[in-house]
């Protein structure tokens, strides 16, 4: 379990790295932003993604393993709006990737020119048996 909350946290790291560079504090049609100075960060860390999956049922006795990668927002108030898969694995682990989203993860909000300001992310959660 350790190595893979390891291996999540530098894949989320390098993607908020990636993203940085790419976009600088551009914003989405709807003004959203897609990078900031200081990007929401998940409260708890990385590491409360592990301890709270509830792997369904079906897909452990079926073997279903890999990655979800789940877009959504974080607000300027720190809650999520807008949780969607990305990358769809399997409908009972897509479900569960949401329903973390929903009611487990908190997060700080991300900042501009010292304002916090809304900003759309992308996350990967990873299943493993």
């Amino acid at each position: 379990m350790k190595g893979l909350i390891q291996k999540l946290t530098l894949k989320l790291l390098l993607l908020f790295v990636v993203s940085s560079f790419a976009y600088g504090q551009q914003k989405d049609e709807n003004g959203i932003y897609l990078s900031a100075e200081k990007m929401p960060t998940l409260e708890g860390g990385l590491a409360q993604i592990g301890k709270k999956i509830k792997y369904p049922k079906i897909a452990r006795e079926m073997g279903i393993q890999g990655v979800v990668y789940v877009g959504f927002v974080v607000t300027s108030e720190g809650k999520i709006s807008e949780p969607k898969i990305l990358r769809s694995l399997a409908k009972p682990l897509d479900e569960e990737a949401i329903r973390l989203l929903n009611e487990e993860m908190k997060f700080t909000p991300g900042y501009h020119q010292g304002n916090p300001v809304p900003v759309r992310m992308v996350l990967p959660i990873r299943f493993r048996l």
